[in-house]
């Protein structure tokens, strides 16, 4: 399975990420370390996030735990920057 992602470690609830999409839309997913495992076997998981064809997008942390972003759509044709939004 082809997907760009960002192993972005240990955060608490709270935390917020700007990601910028720049050449295609893309179904944009914050998931923790289990459900990112689950992703990477074909098995159920959930995310926060969406499909996004507006950018930038913020998502927030709902818990602590170890984050994954996970962007699916097509690897050559899109640019993506991951960004820590401190307040």
């Amino acid at each position: 399975m082809e997907h760009l992602y960002w192993n972005l470690g240990s955060y608490a609830g709270g935390a917020r990420f700007e990601v910028e999409l720049r050449g295609s839309t893309a179904r944009v997913c914050l998931m923790g370390i289990d459900n990112y495992q689950a992703y990477l076997d074909g098995d159920e998981y959930e995310y926060h996030g969406d499909f996004c064809d507006v950018s930038p997008v913020v998502l927030e942390v709902p818990y602590d735990d170890h984050w994954y972003l996970v962007v699916d759509s097509n690897n050559r044709t899109i640019k993506v920057q991951v960004t820590q939004i401190f307040d």
